[in-house]
């Protein structure tokens, strides 16, 4: 009710909040009323309280009441040992956010309810329940409350965030900051590991994790405790009192309070008004470092000295004090006594009696520090309490009684570790030892002195100290900086075990590196990891760095070398013993060495501005590889990813490439800037490095590792001393070790100094010369010893080497000189090789430079070296001079030997060519000489033979091949039909899509049923017909067809046959293609000059009408059901499908069949093939699948096992991996058929000769004509008594083995579901194989039009030939042959195609379909066809489809599928017919200006004198509509383009059916080397070639394309064709002959005609936050939810989910993208901005079209940037889409999974 309420009203809501909190306990018992209520409840009375807050006095009261309870919670955690409590009771994860983040409310919390202080006593009693027994936490124990622990972290740290908060802890709040040390040492040193020597643990310790993520979260406090403690307080008041005000709140004005917000509340009485302790005066000593930073540093010490002295690692202590000597090291107890002088006093500074005790850095300052008997030496001590300023002299210790408030005298002691006077020697192996990374004090200590050094030195110093620096640089401040900061410590003592953690955590890292750590698993490994990554790195690695060179700078520098030499195990190393100790022993020198020169040369803290370590780490990161704007702000440290000048800097060092297809906005390292690599960047690994190094030497063309040398450069005045560790005799001694191990390594046993090694320590030698150059020119003498630099001094030295005599490293250094000098001469040119020498030699010229002793010596050691040297040292600078002349030199040797190389190269590619020319030049004189097909068989069985298996690769393998092939369901056709949908169109409402050419037939029409007696009079009829031609087996096969089929009929008689005719020759049918080719042709010529005398009305009038025509049309279906009957009696299954005699109807042939135009899948527009190229031997092929099969059922994993289905056949390349299902066999001895056209010879009683003349003269002009006269002629020629009679009868012909595969796929995917149909043999082979050629071609035109980067139409002829010959221009060719070996194989296919060209002569000649011409009087013809129908139920067989099509009226169809199929069905020779192609062409281009007319009348609505056209065709089809156009209407066109007039608007529809018929003719003239295709896919030597790859951007130069194709097919002008009387006439017949059918059978039927418009996924919007807003909350059309994971399909608009869910099945991807793209989907994920690819089962992610503004892509939104639609990503999506390219592209099956393997 409560609830109700306070929805209801806002008065309300603030009176229940006022009774709720000023009840008494009220607020305490709804906390804590979630341990006794059901879930339910608790969950409505958090939604209670979380509406209460809005309130501020409640929240104030809330927050308090919270407070109370927070422990409670925790104890109960801590009781039960269980992160399930928090789970249980989810108030404090609740309520926690809403009351620790509000900057107004929180401080006051911490002043008035000690918020830190329960914080912090909840998590001290956590890690004192998670601690062992060494104080240390365990991650066994802290595993069960891990998110407990992290829960109680991150609430610190919310309270950390608010700066005032911070500012308290270090000025008012320092016991809590003492209780905050206290925690750190729980952490300090926490799962510390031991190197395992014995057997290999073989458990992971999986939790590993969690502590780096826990110390994540403290690292981020200790940066927010640090901030606090630098930030400079401005006001007066010193007490905690005056910190926080009071909080009061006037309840009597509570209307006021009810409508200010919590951010709002009593801003004036918040902490944010009073900042805290007054500021001390630093104008008296000109150091701005608070005091509250030097307070910060001496806790931070203390802990870490009082942590030293309990941790057993670092030894014993003999000169502490008697109080610290009883401490035992594993005393944990011991060490909270130790740490209690925290907890009750203030914090413990106090001046030294001993002058030894201070810090003091340069050498004079300690000869007047200890030459002083002062007890105070130089002022030092610092009195935080009293106010006093740094340097101020501390009182006597009398007078710190008030300061101290009791402590006693043993506290007041100094330090005892970190004040030792002499260097200790630690004894510690970090190979046998624990080591743990984890050592958060010290990381501390190492912010605190960045902070430090940054606000001294770096950009943001004070003007006061920097005038100190300039101009008295002999001032304690300038001389003293790190004694101001570290007082009380001394300097060896300090560094000597400061030092210590940080180098042992680098040590560790290096033999993880080394394999030392493998047998503990891989914690080692991920520990060494993370020390490396960007983020470990910046709270880790180089804080330890910074923190290893303040040391350095304060050790003496042999001491501190040494000890970095003992930690790395390396002490015998100088021993100059040739046997290595241990495999390990190089990578352990070249990591020691490595850390030598980051500790002298990083500057990341200690020299560098801002802007230039930004530079630095870009130049880092881009070194590796090209990148991201958000990859490169990742791979930033925090700090340096939030300057304002980021952009403005990667711009200057980087040049931005725009996004490319799959690629982002990519940022590439400017070339000026390669030289900036730093090759020594503490972040480098193994793997990266050598990524850059490759990058810099092919960017470069020179090695990194002898030119990026690391530099001595500018660094922070207090850390000069560091420069002493690059000079020290120690660091000689070292790498004069390496330059011996190199030059007499022993060639039996391994270098103990490898080249990598060598080349180190060569870099560390540049860095110490360069140093010493420094240190001279400058005038410095901190790193000389008596006015000399050591390693100048003992440079010369020579000590005896045993058996290899007195050497020094001037010596060894000429010595490997001159070594390398040979080895170079010969291998200098291989990858990744470097010129050693040439470093050499440099570094021996900087030695004569700097030192003349090493001139002296030099002379010495190589008498013409020093001459040589002494005339290059006075000109300058020689180094430069020498790296430049040894630079020429190599590239001289690099030009030579690359001559010789391309010379050589040149020799062999001219052999090859020769070669290749001369076996050309064979073959072209073969085919000029009129070679047969036998010959050029033999020549493609040779070259085919050539190809290699690519399972066995068998070279002298005689086995035929196969080529793999992809055969892939489409239905782009459709979707251009229909165009793009718009993002903001209404999506299909739950419908699937539907193809738009889907019809739907009356079933009311007047079909006939057939009686049994009509059909045994058929029977008998043909059976007579027969007789007449003398066919005894012909008659006897069509009796037991009909018999099997229909055991009723009887009473049938066999006719008697003369002799005479049973004795008759039949041809070949080898012979017969070109026999019937040159009966055509005759008969061609022979009717000629009947057609030039007959008139416009009766040109066709003869050859189709009679009845002997009509008796031989069915004689030739009669032959064609003969040549079926032995396949059928074969095939016994094929019986079980025959219908009843009863159920036989003969239907109308009267009735448009556009659903005959497809033969291929149902649900698809036709079948696309590919191939990638690769062959196989189909033995080799088989085996291989069937171990596929077996490994795929027994569920051993294989490759592809994620991506292919081997039930369907799916298998992978061996070779490239793609996807194939299917091979296409190269047919030896049948690989080409499409040979020249035989000769016309004279044809028995055809006297043809005389027309040739004529046949010839009419190429050039318009073949309308020409084209009418071939399909009559072939069509008299198809049932003429000669070829009827001569007819050859064969028994079926089975498949060719090697075409099996291919058939089975093609059948399994036309006819679905149905057993055995593939051996079938109505299933003509041929007509699918053609279909499947046909829809290829139209695929491949429609995939030319769009561009791989731009959503622009491509319409020019070099691209349509560029993607013909790029995607299936090879199998296509393989296809087309393999047609034409198989289309005349067996007399039932020739049978078919006769039939079919007898069925075309009549649609297209004379506007007729057969029962149109038979007026029921011969109704035999119709009841054969019908018993072909109704033969088997359920199945439409491609014969019947094709002459169905065949049938239809050619407007009904595109007219470049109506031309294929004429070709198909004419014989063989025609198809590489010139003269024949061109008349094909014509009368089908005629067809498509005929519906392009048709088209632009019905859009355009306008009246016959708008047109301006008169007595032409667009006038007839235009009278022609206005009297019967509504037959008409169903034309249509989504693109006509309003700019166009009328003829210009006809031909850009006509556009597409030129390109495709130049991209067959360009199939065709490439497997046919006819006389007028000299010049490749061009005619009559076009000079269109494949290089013309112009852009088609606008209508003229579309209309220049047209004109293009029109002149290349000799098609004369628009205005000719639409007045040519012969057009006009023959398209009149068309239009009646579409109007006839189309009403006697009113068919739903939308007909396309489109120009060249290139295929479009979903139009975008370019903001996706529109798309957001529209499709984010849209509901699934099935179930009526919102989805969790909407997807919006890209093809039809429909919103899918990927996630399968029973209840709306059909809005799953994989459903809908059977149902819409015929398994094909294009998805759109709107929460993940990426794209879904769907294959039938086969998912796969592709990248987002939307990127930001920088080009990257921003997957779930995390970063919340605007995002932009990327035209050039769309549109490779698009185009690979348009392609066919998804299953054939390698980027999509590399991500490719199937079904349930795909996760999101």
């Amino acid at each position: 009710m409560l609830l109700e309420f306070c929805r209801n009203s806002e008065s309300l809501l603030s009176f229940i909040s006022v009774r709720v909190y000023s009840y008494p306990g009220l607020l305490a018992v709804l906390l804590r009323a979630e341990r006794f209520l059901s879930d339910g409840v608790v969950g409505k009375l958090h939604e209670l309280l979380l509406k209460l807050i809005g309130e501020p006095v409640f929240k104030y009261e809330f927050a308090k009441v919270f407070l109370s309870y927070y422990p409670t919670v925790v104890n109960e955690a801590i009781k039960e040992n269980s992160d399930n409590v928090f789970k249980k009771y989810q108030l404090l994860s609740t309520f926690s956010f809403q009351i620790l983040t509000v900057p107004t409310l929180t401080p006051h919390l911490v002043g008035e309810m000690n918020l830190l202080s329960v914080l912090f006593g909840c998590l001290e009693r956590i890690f004192i329940s998670c601690a062992g027994e060494d104080g240390r936490l365990q991650v066994a124990r802290l595993l069960n409350l891990y998110e407990t622990t992290v829960l109680v972290v991150e609430h610190i740290r919310f309270v950390m965030s608010h700066s005032v908060v911070s500012k308290y802890l270090c000025h008012g709040g320092r016991d809590l900051v003492r209780t905050w040390m206290r925690l750190l040492v729980f952490v300090q040193g926490m799962n510390p590991q031991k190197r395992e020597t014995g057997s290999h643990i073989e458990e992971e310790n999986d939790n590993i994790y969690l502590l780096f993520v826990l110390s994540h979260s403290i690292s981020n406090i200790l940066y927010l405790l640090v901030a606090g403690a630098f930030s400079v307080n401005t006001s007066e008041e010193t007490n905690e009192d005056a910190f926080f005000s009071a909080y009061k709140l006037d309840f009597e004005d509570q209307d006021s309070l009810r409508h200010a917000k919590v951010g709002r509340l009593s801003r004036e009485s918040s902490i944010g008004s009073v900042i805290g302790k007054k500021a001390f005066d630093h104008a008296s000593n000109n150091i701005p470092i608070p005091s509250s930073a030097l307070w910060l540093t001496f806790e931070c010490l203390r802990a870490i000295e009082n942590w030293l002295v309990m941790d057993n690692a670092v030894g014993p202590f003999s000169i502490l004090s008697s109080k610290s000597k009883n401490v035992s090291g594993n005393n944990f107890l011991a060490l909270k006594r130790k740490q209690s002088k925290f907890r009750r006093g203030r914090p413990i500074f106090k001046s030294f009696t001993s002058s030894n005790s201070k810090l003091k850095i340069s050498s004079e300052v300690f000869s007047k520090r200890y030459s002083s008997p002062s007890r105070g030496g130089f002022k030092i001590g610092i009195g935080l309490e009293c106010g006093r300023p740094i340097g101020q002299e501390a009182e006597p210790r009398g007078s710190d009684d008030s300061m101290l408030d009791g402590e006693s005298s043993t506290e007041l002691e100094g330090f005892q570790v970190l004040s030792f006077s002499d260097w200790p020697d630690v004894m510690y192996d970090v190979s046998s030892q624990g080591i743990s990374v984890h050592v958060p004090l010290h990381r501390l200590l190492s912010m605190v002195l960045q902070r430090a050094f940054k606000q001294c030195y770096g950009e943001s110093a004070s003007l006061d100290m920097m005038n100190a620096r300039s101009t008295d640089r002999s001032s304690s401040i300038y001389n003293d900086f790190l004694g101001h900061i570290l007082g009380g410590c001394h300097p060896y003592g300090f560094s000597a075990y400061v030092m210590e953690h940080p180098l042992r955590i680098r040590v560790f890292c290096a033999e993880v590196h080394a394999g030392m750590w493998r047998r503990n698993g891989d914690v080692p490994m991920i520990s060494s990891e993370w020390y490396h990554t960007v983020r470990g790195s910046e709270k880790g690695q180089e804080l330890d760095l910074f923190l290893l060179q303040c040391c350095a700078a304060l050790a003496p520098a042999d001491l501190y070398v040494k000890r970095i030499l003992e930690r790395f195990g390396l002490s015998n190393y100088l021993s100059l013993n040739l046997n290595p100790s241990s495999e390990h022993e190089s990578t352990l020198v070249a990591e020691m060495l490595t850390l030598l020169i980051q500790i002298v040369n990083e500057r990341r803290f200690c020299g560098l501005t801002t802007v230039e370590c930004l530079q630095r780490e870009l130049v880092h990161k881009l070194s590796i590889d090209d990148a991201t704007r958000s990859q490169l702000v990742k791979s930033l440290p925090r700090d340096l990813s939030k300057i304002d000048k980021l952009q403005e800097t990667l711009e200057t060092i980087a040049e931005y490439s725009n996004p490319s297809g799959t690629t982002q906005g990519m940022y590439k390292l400017r070339s000026a800037y390669w030289k900036e690599l730093d090759l020594y960047h503490p972040r480098w690994n193994s793997r990266d490095l050598q990524a850059a190094e490759e990058r810099y030497s092919r960017f470069c063309n020179v090695s990194a590792l002898t030119t990026q040398l690391p530099k001595w450069t500018k660094i922070y005045n207090p850390l000069r001393g560091i420069a002493q560790i690059a000079t020290c005799k120690t660091l000689l001694q070292i790498v004069r070790a390496i330059l011996f191990y190199a030059a007499f390594t022993d060639e039996l046993t391994p270098s103990r100094a490898p080249d990598r090694v060598l080349l180190t320590a060569l870099h560390l030698l540049v860095l110490a010369l360069d140093v010493c150059q420094v240190q001279k020119e400058s005038g410095d003498l901190l790193c000389c010893t008596n006015d000399v630099l050591p390693i100048l001094a003992f440079a010369s030295e020579e000590i005896s080497m045993n058996k290899y005599g007195d050497q020094s490293m001037l010596s060894l250094l000429v010595l490997l000189m001159r070594v390398h000098e040979k080895e170079n001469a010969e291998d200098f040119m291989k990858p990744g090789n470097f010129c050693l020498s040439s470093l050499i030699l440099n570094l021996l010229k900087k030695f004569a430079e700097l030192e003349p002793g090493c001139m002296t010596s030099l002379q010495k050691l190589a008498p013409e070296l020093a001459y040589q040297l002494s005339l290059s040292i006075p000109r300058g600078n020689s180094n430069d001079m020498a790296l430049a002349s040894d630079s020429e030199k190599r590239k001289a040797k690099a030009r030579e030997r690359q001559a010789a190389i391309l010379e050589k190269m040149r020799a062999q590619q001219s052999e090859f060519l020769a070669s290749i020319s001369s076996s050309s030049d064979d073959e072209m004189d073969g085919s000029k000489s009129g070679q047969l097909s036998c010959d050029s068989d033999v020549s493609n069985s040779q070259e085919s033979a050539q190809v290699i298996c690519s399972l066995c690769h068998d070279p002298n393998s005689r086995r035929p091949i196969s080529f793999l092939v992809l055969l892939q369901k489409s239905r782009i056709m459709s979707f251009v039909d229909k165009g793009p949908l718009s993002w903001e169109q209404v999506s299909y409402a739950g419908k699937e899509h539907v193809s738009n050419s889907t019809v739907t037939i009356d079933s009311s029409g007047d079909s006939k049923m057939v009686s049994s007696s009509q059909l045994m009079d058929m029977v008998q009829k043909t059976l007579n017909d027969f007789a007449l031609m003398g066919q005894t087996r012909e008659m006897t096969a069509f009796l037991e067809f009909i018999r099997a089929l229909f055991p009723s009929i009887e009473n049938v008689q066999l006719p008697c046959i003369s002799t005479d005719l049973m004795e008759k020759t039949a041809y070949s049918l080898e012979t017969l293609e070109e026999h019937v080719y040159l009966m055509i042709r005759g008969f061609r010529a022979s009717i000629w000059d009947l057609d030039s005398q007959r008139s416009a009305g009766n040109f066709f009038t003869a050859g189709f009408e009679s009845e002997r025509s009509r008796n031989c049309e069915s004689l030739l279906l009669g032959k064609y059901i003969a040549a079926l009957s032995i396949e059928t009696l074969d095939n016994p299954s094929a019986v079980e499908h025959i219908r009843p005699l009863s159920d036989m109807t003969q239907s109308e042939s009267n009735m448009l069949h556009p659903e005959c135009d497809v033969f291929g899948p149902p649900g698809s527009d036709g079948i696309y093939i590919s191939s990638c190229g690769h062959a196989v031997h189909q033995e080799c092929l088989d085996r291989y699948l069937s171990s596929l099969r077996e490994r795929y059922l027994r569920r051993v994993v294989f490759e592809g096992g994620h991506i292919v289905d081997p039930d369907q056949g799916e298998f992978l390349c061996p070779v490239c991996r793609g996807l194939a299902n299917s091979v296409l066999p190269a047919l030896p001895g049948d690989f080409i058929k499409v040979h020249p056209p035989p000769a016309m010879p004279t044809i028995n009683s055809m006297n043809a000769g005389i027309h040739l003349s004529l046949l010839d003269s009419k190429v050039s002009s318009f073949s309308l004509e020409d084209a009418l006269s071939l399909l009559r002629s072939a069509a008299d020629v198809s049932i003429s008594n000669e070829l009827l009679k001569a007819f050859p009868f064969e028994q079926f012909v089975r498949t060719t083995p090697n075409l099996e595969p291919v058939f089975r796929v093609l059948s399994g995917m036309c006819f679905p579901g149905i057993d055995k149909i593939s051996g079938s043999g109505r299933v003509n082979h041929p007509v699918i194989l053609w279909d499947t050629l046909k829809y290829t071609l139209m695929s491949t035109e429609i995939a030319a039009r769009s561009r791989k980067n731009s959503l622009t139409p491509n319409c020019s002829l070099g691209s349509l030939y560029e993607e013909f010959n790029s995607s299936c221009g090879f199998i296509l060719l393989l296809l087309l042959n393999v047609i034409q070996s198989i289309r005349a194989q067996n007399s039932q296919s020739v049978l078919l195609r006769l039939r079919g060209i007898q069925l075309f002569a009549k649609s297209v000649c004379s506007g007729t379909s057969p029962n149109e011409m038979s007026n029921n009087t011969c109704p035999q013809e119709g009841n054969l066809l019908c018993i072909l129908e109704n033969a088997e139920a359920d199945i439409r067989y491609p014969d019947v489809r094709l002459w169905r099509r065949a049938s239809d009226p050619v407007l009904a169809h595109d007219a470049f599928s109506t031309s294929m199929w004429i070709l198909f069905c004419l014989p063989c020779p025609f198809l590489s017919c010139k003269d024949s192609y061109l008349s094909v062409v014509h009368v089908c281009y005629v067809v498509t200006i005929t519906q392009a007319i048709i088209t632009y009348c019905n859009k355009r609505r306008c009246t016959i004198s708008e047109l301006g056209f008169h007595d032409c065709l667009i006038t007839d089809i235009f009278k022609f509509m206005e009297e019967r156009g509504e037959a008409l209407q169903c034309f249509d066109s989504s693109y006509i383009n309003p700019t166009y007039d009328m003829k210009d608007a006809i031909r850009s529809l006509s556009f597409p059916y030129l390109r495709r018929c130049a991209l067959l003719w360009k199939l065709i003239n490439q497997s046919s080397r006819a006389p007028f295709s000299d010049v490749a896919c061009t005619l009559d030597g076009s000079p269109y070639t494949d290089d013309d790859s112009e852009n088609v951007r606008n209508i003229v130069e579309e209309l220049s394309e047209v004109e293009k194709l029109e002149k290349m097919f000799n098609i004369p002008s628009l205005g000719v064709i639409i007045n040519d009387e012969k057009s006009r006439f023959t398209a009149f017949r068309w239009l009646c002959h579409f109007s006839e059918v189309w009403g006697v059978r009113k068919s739903q039927l939308v007909l396309k005609c489109n120009p060249a418009v290139p295929f479009k996924l979903m139009l975008l919007p370019c903001l996706y936050q529109d798309l957001l807003q529209r499709y984010i909350k849209k509901h699934c059309p099935d179930c009526g939810d919102v989805q969790e994971e909407p997807a919006l399909c890209l093809l039809c608009g429909k919103l899918c989910s990927p996630n399968w869910k029973t209840c709306c099945r059909e809005s799953g991807c994989q459903t809908h993208a059977k149902a819409c793209g015929a398994g094909i989907g294009v998805f759109l994920l709107i929460r993940r901005t990426t794209i879904f690819l769907q294959r039938s089962a086969r998912e796969a992610p592709w990248p987002s079209p939307y990127l930001d503004a920088f080009g990257e892509e921003d997957v779930e939104m995390r970063r919340g940037k605007p995002l932009y639609l990327n035209e050039e990503r769309y549109a490779a999506l698009t185009h690979m889409v348009a392609s066919h390219g998804l299953d054939r592209s390698s980027k999509v099956l590399q991500q490719t999974t199937t079904g349930s393997f795909f996760m999101f």
